[in-house]
C-alpha cells in the first residue's frame, strides 16, 4: 500500500510538472509577457538620464530603488494579467477539457497553472534584477558589486510578493466567468493586501486582518537595511508566504472542483 501511494504521489507530481512547464511556454509566448519585460526594462535604463546629476553615493540606492518599483509594479501586472489570461486562454479553447479528460485532477491542473505562473515570475524577477546589477557594477564599481546580496534577497522578496498576486487571482479566475474580471480583481485583492497594515483592530474591517500582509514583503525596506536580512526574519517570511499559498491554492483547488464546464 505505501508504494501506491508513493507511485500515486509519484505520477501527480509529473503531472503537475507538465502543467506547469506547458504553463510557463505559453506564458512566454505571450505579447503581454514581451512588453511588460521591455518597458521594464526600458524604465530601468531610463535611470541613466540621471547620471549627469552628481548623487554621490546615493546614487546607487537610488537605481536599485527605482530599479525595484519598476520590478514590483510592472510584476503586479504580469502576475494578475497573465494568470487570468492563460486561464481563460485554455478555458475558451477548450484545451483545459482536453487535459482535463485525461488522468489530471482538477487540483493538479490548479498547481500546475500556479506553478508555470510562478516560473514566469521568477524569469521576470531574475531578468529585471540582473540588469538592475549591471547598472549597479558600472556605476558603482566594487561599491555596485557590494549590494548585489542585498539586491538579491531583495528581489526575493519581490518574488514572495508576485506569486501571492497570482494566487489571489488565480482563485479569482476558478469560479470567474471572465479574464477582465479576474484580472481587474486580482489587482484590486492586492491592493487590499497592499494595505493590510492600516487596518485598525476593531470595526466592520476587521475580518480583513485575515488577509495576506503584502506589506510584509518590502523590498524597499531590504535594500534599505544595506545588509540581508536576519536567518530568522527571512523564515518568517517564507512561512508566511507559504502558508498563504497553500491557502490560495487549495481553495481554487476546491471552488475549481465544484465547477461546472
Amino acid at each position: 500500500m505505501p508504494d501506491a501511494v508513493h507511485r500515486g504521489a509519484t505520477a501527480s507530481l509529473r503531472r503537475i510538472r507538465l502543467i506547469a512547464r506547458h504553463t510557463l511556454g505559453e506564458a512566454l509566448r505571450l505579447r503581454l509577457t514581451s512588453l511588460l519585460v521591455v518597458v521594464g526594462a526600458g524604465l530601468v535604463l531610463g535611470v541613466l538620464e540621471l547620471r549627469e546629476f552628481n548623487f554621490g553615493s546615493a546614487e546607487l540606492k537610488f537605481i536599485a530603488d527605482f530599479g525595484l518599483g519598476a520590478l514590483g509594479g510592472l510584476g503586479m501586472l504580469l502576475a494578475a494579467l497573465a494568470t487570468a489570461q492563460l486561464f481563460f486562454n485554455e478555458i475558451q479553447g477548450r484545451a483545459a477539457y482536453c487535459v482535463l479528460t485525461r488522468p489530471v485532477r482538477r487540483r493538479e491542473y490548479i498547481w500546475g497553472k500556479l506553478a508555470g505562473i510562478g516560473a514566469l515570475l521568477a524569469l521576470f524577477t531574475a531578468a529585471l534584477g540582473a540588469l538592475i546589477a549591471v547598472l549597479l557594477f558600472w556605476r558603482g564599481g566594487n561599491a555596485g558589486a557590494a549590494m548585489l546580496p542585498v539586491l538579491s534577497c531583495a528581489c526575493a522578496v519581490q518574488w514572495f510578493k508576485l506569486t501571492l498576486v497570482a494566487a489571489m487571482t488565480l482563485l479569482v479566475c476558478s469560479y470567474s466567468g471572465s479574464a477582465l474580471f479576474a484580472s481587474c480583481a486580482g489587482l484590486i485583492l492586492a491592493l487590499t493586501a497592499q494595505v493590510r497594515p492600516f487596518v485598525s483592530g476593531g470595526g466592520h474591517l476587521t475580518w480583513l486582518r485575515l488577509w495576506p500582509n503584502l506589506a510584509l514583503f518590502d523590498a524597499g525596506a531590504v535594500l534599505s537595511a544595506a545588509q540581508p536580512p536576519a536567518a530568522l526574519v527571512l523564515l518568517g517570511l517564507i512561512v508566511y508566504w507559504a502558508a498563504y499559498m497553500t491557502v490560495f491554492g487549495v481553495l481554487a483547488s476546491y471552488v475549481f472542483k465544484l465547477r461546472e464546464f
